[in-house]
């Protein structure tokens, strides 16, 4: 089966997976991205040109900005509605992790397994986070805590003890309260869709649901007020 993913919680980014061999069979990412909807909907049409159709859609329900979210899972919703395929959620966070907690496996399988925590833009000064303790036995980034969003000095410093990891864009705008980031590649800063539609690919196999394509907001638009401190899932 083919996945088509899809991530706007930061950048504006869509991919054709394999579920069954997890290889990204084509994949955009614009990540100065600002006007998602626009250039979603073509980059999507360039994807599907002589490559399989999709059977199945992903979409990335952040944390993210509400205007961002907005556009994709409403890209994602639509095009899965026109195919007659289904379309679920994950964390855009999770993406991240999978990236990481790849990139920095431990060689022997008996290893600890990496620390990370994913730090994103949330904008007004604060940064969404999720906590990872590793991959799990399918593969699957495992939470710790989170997501949430809050202030960076309300956040510790993750500590530097060999296999702390620190991926996302909110550790490069913050290094002073959150520390400096362990990658700083462009795709290392915000979630793409190649790795979301992995981790997809890898619930998938392992008889676990998705979640609905419902965003995570975590707060309020951004055009209204509100609250600076760390508020619960809406």
């Amino acid at each position: 089966m083919i996945i088509l993913a899809l991530d706007t919680s930061a950048a504006a980014s869509a991919a054709l997976v394999d579920a069954e061999t997890e290889e990204v069979l084509a994949e955009w990412t614009e990540f100065s991205a600002r006007k998602h909807a626009e250039l979603l909907g073509p980059a999507i049409r360039t994807l599907l040109e002589r490559r399989p159709a999709p059977g199945r859609v992903v979409v990335g329900v952040g944390p993210g900005p509400f205007t961002g979210l907005r556009a994709g899972i409403a890209t994602g919703i639509g095009f899965a509605l026109g195919a007659g395929i289904p379309v679920d959620g994950l964390p855009s966070h999770d993406a991240l992790a999978l990236r990481a907690l790849r990139t920095h496996a431990p060689v022997s399988p008996a290893g600890p397994a990496p620390r990370l925590r994913v730090a994103t833009d949330a904008r007004r000064k604060e940064v969404y986070w999720t906590e990872y303790a590793g991959l799990d036995a399918a593969g699957v980034p495992e939470v710790l805590a989170g997501p949430a969003v809050s202030l960076p000095a309300d956040l510790h410093v993750v500590p530097d003890q060999g296999a702390a990891l620190r991926y996302g864009r909110g550790f490069l705008l913050f290094p002073g309260e959150l520390g400096d980031p362990t990658g700083t590649a462009p795709a290392d800063l915000e979630p793409t869709a190649g790795d979301l539609g992995i981790v997809a690919a890898r619930m998938i196999a392992a008889g676990r649901p998705l979640l609905p394509p419902v965003p995570l907001y975590l707060r309020e638009p951004d055009a209204q007020p509100s609250a600076r401190r760390t508020t619960s899932l809406r």
